[in-house]
């Protein structure tokens, strides 16, 4: 049996008034309801697919006259048509961007990175400004610092100046402690700036944190963790230099989990996946590669 809708059901699920749908109806002959005994619009899934992409495409500069007379088919076609044009102006509107900041950086013109930094996070939402802006350019330095290309120093700087950005991003941080993650990375393990994201992230989740910090002693973690009662602890656990994931986040675990009082899920960001023992505390380990990743797995927590 087919599933038919009222005019109720795809007002609410396309976001338009009910009004608009019947003018939508009326003078462009967009849908050809049928009526129910009582004189009910009665709309069929077709219906409710072509006002969906009709109101994404109005969304992206279309007309509702350049649409009207479109199949479903056709719709879909030119929604994935502007859907990749967009994801081709993003890429090169944060090419541009990046190389920007680091002609800048290259010059050590830092007060150019300063204000060009502060420019994009003032004229962006904050996600946008974290994935658009912020990770193109600390993976861009990265790389071309393992290049040769840029010095310590200015990786140093510009992961400085992104670190005064993140600070003045200022989100809502509300909830029980029991409901917040808490954000930390293990002892050695001195990459602040990734837990720093991942709390920004967060907060745009409306997920609330307890932001701990930077290289923790596997007991002095338990400790606090036990102390504000939260069931999900954030770990930053990139390898460098100092510290190793692959050689020390197993014995790090253990000894933690020694620790804890409560049952807790660690989410190990940065991180791969590898064999676990059996822990007594610790009743869930999550591997989250990317932060798109840990964006994608907040939403779905919400």
């Amino acid at each position: 049996m087919k599933k038919e809708f009222s005019i109720n059901v795809i007002s609410t699920a396309c976001g338009v008034m009910p009004h608009t749908i019947r003018m939508w109806e009326k003078r462009y002959q967009i849908f050809t309801p049928k009526r129910s005994e009582g004189g009910q619009r009665l709309y069929s899934e077709v219906d409710l697919d072509k006002a969906k992409i009709i109101v994404s495409l109005k969304e992206q500069g279309h007309t509702i006259s350049s649409l009207a007379r479109h199949s479903l088919q056709d719709l879909r076609s030119l929604l994935e048509v502007n859907n990749r044009a967009d994801s081709e102006s993003e890429k090169m509107f944060t090419s541009i961007e990046t190389k920007k900041l680091l002609k800048h950086l290259e010059k050590f013109d830092i007060d150019l990175v300063v204000s060009g930094m502060q420019h994009l996070r003032l004229s962006m939402g904050v996600k946008e400004f974290i994935f658009k802006i912020v990770l193109p350019v600390m993976h861009e330095i990265e790389k071309l610092s393992l290049k040769g290309t840029y010095s310590i120093t200015q990786e140093h700087i510009i992961s400085t100046i992104v670190r005064d950005q993140l600070n003045q991003i200022n989100l809502a941080n509300e909830g029980p402690n029991t409901k917040r993650f808490a954000l930390a990375t293990p002892d050695g393990n001195l990459h602040e700036l990734p837990i720093m994201i991942a709390e920004i992230i967060c907060h745009a989740n409306r997920v609330s944190t307890n932001y701990l910090g930077a290289s923790h002693p596997a007991e002095c973690l338990g400790e606090a963790v036990n102390a504000i009662k939260c069931k999900t602890i954030v770990m930053g656990v990139i390898s460098s230099a100092q510290w190793n994931y692959e050689k020390n986040i197993v014995k790090y675990l253990e000894s933690i989990d020694k620790c804890l009082r409560n049952k807790v899920e660690i989410i190990l960001g940065g991180g791969y996946k590898i064999d676990l023992p059996n822990f007594k505390n610790i009743e869930n380990v999550k591997f989250v590669s990317s932060f798109e990743d840990f964006d994608k797995m907040l939403k779905e927590i919400k």
